[in-house]
């Protein structure tokens, strides 16, 4: 009799730590799946869970070359996204208020949670992240309003254009 394959294949999932711009531990992420870790097929781009802690600010920042849909699946959230410096949008968002929110490149955005539990996000980006290009800007909270942090901004964005 022939062994049979296995029909089951499995691929570990990375937890990481994430931190404030002050280098404080504020919860953590799990990349679920990407286009770019060798056993993911058929999706472009890149799946990860983050979890922020009650009370926490996950920190400002962008990314000049991906567009992202965030829905929080657990615990309640703000989404506050800004378009310039004196202009924001912001989306409440989890437990009795399911939504996904479009977050397009090149806008600063920030999570927080605005709850007294673990909030737990689910969000897909493309494209997937790609360590050799560093498309990330962080911005700390109370620089995000002011006219250097918005010409850092421009700058930022102008270099992967």
């Amino acid at each position: 009799m022939k062994k049979e394959k296995h029909i089951v294949t499995t691929h570990p999932c990375k937890r990481v730590e994430t931190k404030s711009h002050l280098g404080k531990v504020n919860g953590w992420l799990l990349e679920l799946f990407s286009d770019k870790d060798g056993f993911t097929k058929h999706i472009k781009g890149q799946v990860y869970l983050t979890v922020a802690k009650p009370g926490v600010l996950k920190v400002y920042h962008l990314h000049a070359q991906s567009d992202y849909f965030v829905t929080c699946i657990k615990g309640t959230v703000k989404e506050i996204i800004y378009k310039s410096k004196t202009e924001k949008e912001e989306v409440h968002m989890g437990d009795g208020d399911f939504k996904t929110v479009f977050l397009p490149k090149g806008h600063p955005h920030a999570i927080q949670n605005v709850g007294k539990t673990p909030a737990y996000v689910l969000v897909y980006r493309y494209p997937a992240w790609d360590p050799k290009k560093p498309e990330q800007l962080d911005i700390a909270p109370e620089a995000i309003e002011t006219d250097a942090a918005w010409k850092r901004i421009r700058a930022f964005i102008k270099i992967f254009k």
